[in-house]
This record gives structure tokens, C-alpha cells and sequence, in this order.
């Protein structure tokens, strides 16, 4: 790959690739699974608000299957063969929360958003009476589905969650696809969360770019004990539009790769070539 053109600190150009490789691969992956996954359109979304997550982080997912399971850290075999489901989310990445009831499960991620903080105050304390350095502190990243999560419920989650300064930050997914009613709701989640005492910030789901940058901040201010904050990924209208444009995250990020030098079209066509090749091996094995 030639040098790149343009590096920016804050979103290297190995950071935009990765996003890139894990968006690509999840299209990839949703096309080939049966019953198709939930998960197309949303690629953005689920990759570029978890790009900054590590160890000692724990996620809480809204949707399920296969494909999330890849992007969690489940290694391919396990995503494409049905009879080792059981190592699925089990290879590597980041801790996931126990899949549950909607209600069930934010008060068990803020449950444990209240253990990361206790912890994370230990932990520092400790480092400080020893003189060594303390690890970075934990995040809980939830994720929910705007249309599916009651306004009582944002509001009571949000409101506690600021009210103890946890190091949470909420990700509000569009409604699935064909949900046009809720999605014309745009933007009703960030102003609750404004309302609530937390930074409610509206992105374009489909602007990868942008929703890496706002978690990016997001989770930084979190690890710093700034409290929680909500990611509202929504479709955005241009002025005069009526209708929600169909618009291509992948796309999207490919041509921003191209024009800033973080990548060639070589790249772009060999990491396809290459993914496809391995998903191809793996059913082959499974046959």
C-alpha cells in the first residue's frame, strides 16, 4: 500500500481499516446466514460505536445471532457451523452481558456499570498507595433499539444513570427495517437523554465515520469518570426530503478511505477476495 496521504490522530488510518474490514465482513456474513440477519443496514452502527472497546469492557446487545456474535469476537467456524453454536462469543473481544427481557437486561447493564465504577475506584486507590500505574478504567456499552424501548423506561435508565455518574454509554439503534412509523421518530431518544441530565448526541446510522468519533469521545469521557452519555443512531433527511434515503454505509466509507489515502482500491478488492475465500473454506469444511 502506498504512503498514506492523510493521517488523522484522532481516527488513524489503521482504525478506519479495521472499521472497514469488521463492517464488510458483517455484510458479508448477514447475506450468507439463514433466516437473514436483522443486522443488514445496521453495520455502521455496530461496529463503529464498539472500534474503542478492550478488555475489561463489557457490552449488552440488543440483537442477536451469528453476526453480532463475529463482531464480538467469535471466531468464523463457529459463526457458520450450527453444531458448535455453544463456542460462539467464547474466542476473544470484549465480555458480553447475558442475553435477557428488554427491562431485565438495562438494569443488569447498569448493575454492573455500578460494579465497573466501584471497581475502577478501588483499583486507582490501590495504584496509588503502591505507586504503579492503574489499568484504563471499564465501560458498559448498551445497546437498544429506539422503537422497541418505552419513553418511561429511557427516561427512569437515563435519569439513574446520571444520577450516580456511571461509566455507561448507551447506542440507540434505529428500529428494524420496514419499522417506517417509528423511524420518522427521528431523534426523540437524544432529546430524552437531554432531559435526563446525559449528552444525547443524533448521528447518521450510516456515516461511520461520524458514529466512531462520537463513541470515541463518548467512551473517553466515560473511562474519565464524565458519567454516562447516549449515541443516537438514526437516519438523517436532507431539507425537502420525505422520504428516508436508502444510503450505504460500506459505500460510504470506502469512498472516504479512497479520498484521504487510508487505503487503495487494490485493498478494498483484495480484503472482499479474501473474506470470501475464507468463508468459502469454512463451508466446505462443514459439508
Amino acid at each position: 500500500m502506498a504512503e498514506a496521504a492523510y493521517e488523522n490522530p484522532l481516527i488513524p488510518n489503521a482504525r478506519l481499516r479495521q472499521i472497514y474490514q469488521a463492517m464488510m465482513r458483517a455484510r458479508a456474513l448477514a447475506r450468507i446466514i439463514k433466516p437473514a440477519p436483522t443486522t443488514l443496514g445496521l453495520e455502521a452502527c455496530l461496529v463503529s460505536t464498539a472500534a474503542d472497546l478492550g478488555p475489561g469492557d463489557l457490552v449488552s446487545d440488543a440483537l442477536t445471532g451469528g453476526v453480532v456474535d463475529f463482531l464480538r469476537g467469535a471466531n468464523l467456524s463457529s459463526v457458520l457451523r450450527p453444531n458448535m453454536i455453544s463456542r460462539r462469543g467464547t474466542d476473544r473481544g470484549v465480555a458480553r452481558l447475558p442475553a435477557a427481557p428488554l427491562e431485565q437486561r438495562i438494569w443488569a447493564a447498569l448493575g454492573a456499570a455500578a460494579a465497573v465504577k466501584a471497581e475502577t475506584a478501588r483499583a486507582r486507590a490501590e495504584a496509588q498507595t503502591s505507586g504503579k500505574t492503574a489499568q484504563p478504567a471499564g465501560v458498559v456499552l448498551v445497546y437498544a433499539q429506539s422503537g422497541e424501548m418505552r419513553t418511561a423506561l429511557w427516561r427512569t435508565a437515563l435519569t439513574f444513570a446520571a444520577k450516580h455518574e456511571l461509566p455507561v454509554v448507551f447506542a440507540a439503534l434505529p428500529p428494524s427495517q420496514g419499522k417506517t412509523a417509528q423511524r420518522a421518530r427521528m431523534g426523540v431518544v437524544s432529546a430524552l437523554a437531554l432531559g435526563s441530565g446525559v449528552p444525547g448526541i443524533a448521528v447518521d446510522m450510516d456515516d461511520a465515520v461520524a458514529i466512531y468519533r462520537v463513541a470515541q469521545e463518548s467512551i473517553g469521557r466515560a473511562r474519565a469518570g464524565g458519567g454516562p452519555a447516549l449515541i443516537d443512531c438514526i437516519p438523517f433527511l436532507i431539507a425537502g426530503q420525505k422520504r428516508i434515503p436508502h444510503a450505504d454505509a460500506i459505500a460510504g466509507l470506502e469512498r472516504y478511505m479512497l479520498h484521504r489515502g487510508a487505503c487503495t482500491q487494490a485493498w478494498l478488492d483484495r480484503e472482499a477476495k479474501s473474506f470470501a475465500s475464507r468463508v468459502a473454506k469454512e463451508k466446505t469444511a462443514s459439508k
